[in-house]
C-alpha cells in the first residue's frame, strides 16, 4: 500500500514533455467560419488532462489571418 507521501508525489510531480505533447496531439482546432482544421500541437496549442471542447479565439490562416472563433475539439468524440 502506498503511502500518502508517495500518493503526493505522484498526484504532484510535473508532468513530462512527452507527455503533454502525446496528449496534446490528440487534439484538433478547427475555424467555426471557414471549416480549416489543424493539429493543436503543430498550431502551438497545449491541452493535457482536459475533457469536452473548448471555444477560443485565435487567427485562422484559411481567413486571411483575421480573428476568428475556433473550435478545439477531439476528432474521436
Amino acid at each position: 500500500m502506498a503511502t500518502v507521501g508517495q500518493w503526493l508525489r505522484n498526484k504532484l510531480t510535473p508532468p513530462s514533455l512527452e507527455e503533454i505533447e502525446h496528449e496534446t496531439r490528440k487534439w484538433q482546432i478547427a475555424c467555426k467560419t471557414c471549416g480549416r482544421s489543424a493539429n493543436l500541437w503543430e498550431a502551438g496549442g497545449k491541452r493535457y488532462k482536459a475533457h469536452g471542447n473548448k471555444t477560443v479565439l485565435g487567427r485562422c490562416a484559411g481567413c486571411d489571418n483575421k480573428l476568428r472563433t475556433m473550435k478545439i475539439y477531439r476528432p474521436n468524440e
